[in-house]
């Protein structure tokens, strides 16, 4: 019951019209053992802190799983660490729909205007493209504004 009040995707599974609905064990299919762990100590137990290392594996799963409070968790890490640069942020926020990752990373203007050199430029959506060039011709109309 625990994993149904943080997931609709448990709570269809658990008490829905499925065939899981009942059953003493659940199986997970592509879910390492390890890693969903992680994400019931991140939801349950609280102990664990999401790192650099475990915050791509803790918002593949939040993320399938709809546990919205560990996606917000994740969201949070990347916008404080050092550990990833800008365009590799934005490859989270374009993937996991991330708005405010989204929009800390496009704000950043220091870098925006050499985000296409970054190799993980190419990965990145057109809608996620379309909105960094958005964002170029707005600091550039700024600069010619103050000039």
């Amino acid at each position: 019951q625990f994993l149904s009040e943080h997931s609709p995707v448990f709570d269809a599974m658990f008490f829905g019209d499925f065939a899981e609905k009942g059953k003493e064990e659940l199986e997970i299919k592509d879910v390492v053992y390890e890693e969903f762990l992680d994400l019931l100590d991140l939801a349950y137990l609280r102990t664990m802190e999401i790192t650099d290392h475990t915050v791509s594996n803790i918002l593949k799963i939040a993320d399938r799983f709809q546990i919205e409070g560990i996606v917000k968790q994740s969201e949070k890490h990347l916008i404080q660490s050092e550990g990833f640069n800008d365009v590799q942020k934005l490859l989270f926020a374009d993937k996991y729909r991330l708005a405010s990752l989204k929009d800390h990373c496009l704000m950043t203007a220091e870098y925006i205007a050499r985000i296409k050199t970054f190799p993980e430029y190419d990965s990145l959506s057109d809608s996620m493209k379309a909105e960094i060039s958005d964002r170029l011709v707005e600091i550039s109309n700024r600069r010619v504004i103050f000039e």
